[in-house]
């Protein structure tokens, strides 16, 4: 018998198949590389259930987008609830950041690869939309420390940019970086703890030199 419990678990375990296959698909082939038939059967489900659940290829791929930002947003959020201190809250963010994207990096291949390169106006208003939650929290705790003076006075969302993108280039460079420093790691090892241990240090070096008087 099929209980409206398990048709609920069932339908949500093919709606995740099909965002994790569109996830790698996307980050591995391009938005345009990639069909819809192609993420049903690595997905193995009927091509008419991405229909279903999320009307078309782009809508799929604005909820990979979506599913990047909340699980970032949620990490962020609670930092925000826990630590009072804005210098401690950007120190936080950096590590958890970098453990994200670490973890995670086809979400840096799908946004710096494809989504940012895109000329279509509704791609671009889609990541600046889901990542602008993020942003502005960073953004409030920078404001808060220049104004209570713990903080040097730089451009917010250029500071940003400048502790974030650094990270994003290590994952989407990895190949020539491990070759760069001989970093041996076995396939589909992106990084050794100890380098990405190393980034993380690296980072918060970086913030302390750029924002702390």
């Amino acid at each position: 018998m099929v209980t409206e419990d398990t048709l609920e678990y069932t339908q949500s375990t093919k709606k995740d198949a099909i965002l994790d296959t569109a996830e790698n698909l996307f980050a591995e082939y391009g938005f345009a590389g990639t069909t819809t038939r192609k993420i049903a059967e690595k997905a193995d489900v009927n091509i008419a259930m991405i229909s279903y659940y999320f009307g078309s290829k782009e809508k799929l791929l604005y909820a990979v987008l979506e599913r990047f930002s909340e699980h970032l947003e949620a990490v962020f959020k609670d930092i925000n609830l826990h630590v009072e201190s804005p210098v401690e809250r950007i120190k936080n963010w950096i590590i958890a950041y970098t453990d994200y994207i670490f973890d995670n990096p086809n979400h840096a291949r799908i946004v710096y690869r494809q989504v940012s390169l895109s000329r279509k106006q509704e791609d671009i208003a889609k990541l600046v939309s889901e990542f602008n939650k993020i942003r502005n929290i960073v953004v409030n705790a920078l404001n808060e420390g220049m104004e209570n003076g713990v903080f040097n006075k730089v451009d917010a969302q250029l500071a940003i940019t400048t502790i974030t993108a650094p990270v994003n280039a290590i994952v989407l460079e990895a190949n020539v970086m491990k070759m760069r420093l001989g970093i041996k790691t076995p396939p589909g090892i992106l990084y050794t703890p100890e380098f990405r241990q190393r980034v993380k240090d690296h980072m918060v070096q970086v913030y302390e030199a750029l924002l702390l008087k």
